[in-house]
């Protein structure tokens, strides 16, 4: 048998044993304390996590309107961390519009991007999409990421009630994204929330608009029932009375008299058929039976042809009506239309200038080569505040001789205008005169 022997180790050999079990010692309590100390943070991380998810459902489900829109985009953006937050929709020029948008703590609802080339551009196809890095490199177009530095996306895209894509919400970081697990879950319900609320934001609107409709019918009405009551009713009266007197009298009064009667019954009958054909067309347009039939025009035959036709009310009051328009000028408008907007404004302009007064019409050029035309007097003016009311069925006033006006006029002119893709609008300085502007496309 052999005999085994044992070597004992030297007592250097014990030192260094015990050296290199107290270094793996304290490199485990280090781990140990690395990993206590990342628990917490992670606890912290996930409390604080919480905390904002809850404050963000809170916020989905306790507001409505655009306080709603502008709070999910703040809480969204403390959530996930990062320095901008968009909820918009899209429309059919291809453009996402901001209901509102978040950026370094400022609130924005004015702003709007292209849609192409942009992730939000896959995340309305996807559904849902997310890009922790490197999101420039994969859509190097899209100039809004390119300018703000970004680097990190994720994004969830709206849905109408007919399940079509018709919006986004999305967050874009300057830094790598790490966002909580559940982000795609959260943003969906946020989003149809979102989606929900723009619904009913559309249907309020509607109302809004239908309340509105209806309100202006109803003025509308009674527009007409005060016309055929009053209004229409008065020149008659005139047209009656001094007739009957003529015909009882007409061996006693001397020629003077006669022609003043005759003339004031003239002017009567006048005013009465000017009422009734400007209340034929405004009952014709609001029926939409009048039609638009575009023709070129030369302007200045066109002014000349019209406001002959306004000489002899204009000469009853000694006014001088001028021209400015180059021979050159053609436009394209309805015939009707038009001699119907520049004979109210020109019988406008006689009633409210007082006797002697001038009233210059003339065309300028103006930007895109669109026509402008303008009827300006130098009569009593307008108002500041009537003048957001001249064009509403609500208002009417008086000329510098008790002249009465039905205020249909003026709103025949914006129908008319309006039709042919042009528009009206007017200017006035009280005691000096007021001016309309009527602005034609190009006549090409």
């Amino acid at each position: 048998m052999h005999k085994i022997i044992t070597m004992e180790p030297s007592y250097e050999e014990l030192q260094e044993t015990i050296k290199k079990l107290k270094e793996q010692l304290k490199q485990k309590e280090l781990e140990y304390v690395s990993q206590h100390n990342e628990t917490i943070l992670a606890k912290n991380r996930a409390e604080e996590s919480e905390k904002m998810l809850r404050t963000l459902v809170e916020t989905a489900v306790g507001t409505i309107g655009q306080d709603f829109f502008d709070n999910i985009v703040i809480k969204l953006a403390e959530w996930l961390n990062v320095e901008c937050v968009v909820l918009g929709q899209m429309f059919d020029d291809n453009r996402i519009y901001c209901l509102p948008m978040y950026l370094d703590g400022n609130i924005s609802h004015d702003f709007s991007y292209d849609l192409a080339n942009s992730p939000c551009d896959v995340t309305t196809r996807k559904g849902f999409c997310l890009y922790p890095e490197n999101v420039i490199d994969l859509f190097p177009k899209d100039k809004i990421l390119v300018d703000l530095g970004a680097k990190g996306y994720v994004g969830t895209a709206l849905y109408n009630k007919n399940g079509i894509a018709n919006g986004v919400i999305c967050a874009v970081s300057r830094h790598e994204l790490d966002i909580p697990t559940q982000t795609q879950d959260i943003l969906k319900i946020i989003g149809a929330r979102v989606s929900a609320e723009i619904e009913r934001k559309k249907a309020l609107q509607a109302l809004e608009r239908s309340e509105a409709k209806l309100r202006e019918s109803n003025a509308t009405k009674d527009k007409f029932f005060s016309i055929i009551a009053h209004d229409l009713k008065n020149p008659f009266n005139s047209i009656l009375g001094l007739s009957n007197l003529l015909m009882l009298n007409y061996t006693k009064y001397d020629a003077k008299r006669m022609a003043k009667m005759t003339e004031a019954i003239h002017i009567a009958a006048k005013n009465a058929y000017n009422l009734l054909e400007n209340l034929l067309q405004w009952s014709l347009a609001q029926q939409g039976m009048i039609n638009y039939y575009p023709t070129k025009i030369s302007l200045p035959d066109f002014v000349k042809d019209n406001v002959k036709a306004m000489q002899n009310q204009a000469q009853s009051k000694r006014i001088t009506i001028t021209t400015d328009i180059d021979k050159k000028i053609h436009l394209i408008a309805d015939k009707d239309m038009f001699s119907t907007v520049l004979r109210n404004l020109l019988s406008n302009a006689i009633k409210f200038t007082p006797e002697g007064g001038k009233i210059n019409i003339v065309c300028s050029p103006s930007e895109n080569n669109e026509i402008q035309l303008s009827v300006a007097d130098n009569g009593i003016g307008i108002m500041p505040d009537n003048l957001e009311k001249i064009f509403r069925i609500d208002y009417s006033t008086h000329g510098t001789k008790t002249e009465k006006g039905t205020g249909l006029g003026l709103i025949l002119c914006k129908e008319f205008m309006e039709k042919q893709n042009g528009s009206i609008r007017a200017e006035s300085i009280i005691n000096e005169g007021s001016k309309f502007i009527l602005t034609f496309p190009p006549a090409n």
